[in-house]
């Protein structure tokens, strides 16, 4: 591992910079003093903590997959779930790094850098371009000595997907990073851009690095050895400011009726401890979603920050509320036992 030094950081992209909708509004946070692997873990390092049966091996087997082939041991290890990137980090005593470090370090920090090399388009810099991974270090170290931080895969994050500026409580999706050796546009390696995946799915583009907590957290500890989130400011449009949580006209409260503040999530919906959340809660467990990409169109217009159209079926109309807005959605139309969404 390497130290990287923490501090003030601007996190995301401005609306009109070109880049996805997920990636605005942009917040101010601050980051402790950590330790985060040179490189992403290699197969050989995931393959002693498989022998110490401390570790699973990957169940995904192909062509793509490093796990097992003699010739890739120095490669960094793919096809793994989120579950299976977390349990080896947690083997070393370590974590998965937070969507937010993740893009500190590949953009140096308030250096802000475009690639972690540097502005230089990624041919020569990255494994890109490519119909496989390539081993650890086979390019250049970026910002803060750090190699692959763009290209070779995407990296697991430890956040579950949500819209700016602070990660959800629970989700469907768990954040990467990155990009892999399978792009070939230069939008895939810019240091701002996010994407998700379900955490059971695995492929041979994604894989991850561990990452340690130096410091004292500035928001104070989520939990032993990871720092809680926080928003010092963000962006508003013109005619509100922050508030600390949330952007609001004057005289409004921190957080709108029927939400409560959770320190490191901002305002999430209240559910008190009645039988009637109960009953909620239970009804939730029966709902599930899927793209309708036929209305990307209709979110991109009425809620940029929400681009994705979901469509949400199953339990009651309040318990569809509840699971599409735990995952930063808001209803663009409902109908009977259905809720299409606008999600990040």
């Amino acid at each position: 591992m390497l130290e990287v030094p923490g501090g003030k950081f601007w996190v995301g992209s401005e609306p009109d910079d070109g880049f996805a909708g997920d990636e605005s509004p942009r917040f101010l946070t601050e980051l402790p003093k950590l330790c985060m692997d040179e490189t992403e873990v290699t197969v050989a390092a995931y393959a002693t903590c498989v022998e110490r049966g401390t570790c699973k091996a990957p169940a995904r087997q192909g062509f793509l997959c490093n796990f097992g082939r003699a010739a890739r041991t120095e490669h960094p290890i793919n096809c793994v779930t989120w579950a299976d990137a977390d349990g080896y980090c947690r083997a070393r005593g370590a974590r998965l790094p937070s969507e937010i470090e993740l893009e500190y370090v590949a953009r140096g920090g308030a250096a802000y850098l475009e690639y972690p090399w540097g502005d230089d388009a990624p041919d020569g810099h990255t494994c890109w371009k490519r119909g496989g991974t390539c081993a650890v270090k086979s390019f250049p170290a970026g910002a803060f000595g750090l190699y692959d931080v763009s290209g070779n895969v995407w990296e697991w994050g430890a956040d579950w997907y949500g819209a700016y500026p602070w990660p959800p409580e629970t989700g469907y999706s768990r954040v990467y990073r990155g990009g892999s050796f399978s792009r070939r546009f230069d939008k895939w390696m810019h240091t701002r851009l996010r994407n998700r995946q379900a955490p059971d799915a695995a492929g041979a583009h994604l894989g991850f690095r561990c990452a340690l907590t130096l410091g004292s957290c500035p928001f104070g500890e989520e939990q032993p050895g990871r720092c809680r989130h926080g928003v010092l400011e963000r962006a508003c449009p013109k005619d509100k400011t922050f508030n600390g949580v949330r952007c609001v006209l004057s005289g409004e409260p921190r957080c709108r009726d029927g939400w409560v503040e959770r320190p490191g999530h901002g305002c999430v919906l209240a559910t008190p401890e009645d039988p009637e959340v109960e009953d909620l809660q239970a009804s939730a467990k029966n709902v599930t979603r899927s793209r309708s990409p036929e209305f990307d169109a209709d979110c991109r217009h009425n809620s940029r920050d929400r681009p994705n159209a979901f469509r949400y079926v199953g339990g009651s109309h309040a318990a569809r509320n509840l699971v599409s807005r735990r995952s930063g959605c808001k209803n663009r139309d409902v109908g009977v036992g259905w809720n299409s969404t606008c999600c990040p």
